[in-house]
């Protein structure tokens, strides 16, 4: 088992397309990224990657035409983007941290209902469970969810 731990830095601010981060700020290690909008107190994130150089990858991505018109074309609100780096444990290997990294906040964000550009800028189709329980099961059974379709 893995059980990664990730080290956030302060997010930046992606103000006007062409979308245009500080990347000298971005370190060259490996890490987790998040694309999102805030608007008010809620939030709606958009896509979430690993990569082994966070600063090479976000530059990449800035070019990736369907993910950057995926986040242009979102409802209102001011468009971020939050990285952090993996902190690696005694003998741990990045690629397999960032692997379950990745994977745990994608079900995370997904659980949560949040639409995901994750595949090729296409949003991630969900499949949602909502029960009706008695007071009995209430612990045992959630209210609601979801799972990738």
């Amino acid at each position: 088992m893995v059980n990664p731990s990730l080290r956030w830095h302060q997010p930046q601010s992606l103000k006007s397309y062409p979308y245009a981060p500080d990347l000298d700020v971005i370190p060259k290690s490996p890490g987790i990224y998040v694309f999102y909008r805030k608007h008010g107190a809620s939030f709606q994130v958009f896509y979430v990657g690993k990569t082994l150089n966070l600063r090479k990858r976000l530059k990449g991505q800035l070019n990736n035409l369907k993910l950057m018109n995926g986040i242009m074309s979102a409802a209102n609100g001011e468009r971020l983007l939050a990285y952090g780096e993996v902190a690696l444990k005694t003998g741990q290997k990045a690629d397999p941290a960032i692997r379950a990294a990745e994977k745990l906040l994608i079900r995370h964000f997904v659980d949560d209902g949040h639409e995901l550009l994750n595949i090729q800028g296409v949003k991630i189709r969900l499949q949602t469970l909502c029960n009706e329980r008695p007071a009995d099961l209430k612990k045992l059974l959630p209210v609601r969810t979801q799972i990738e379709a």
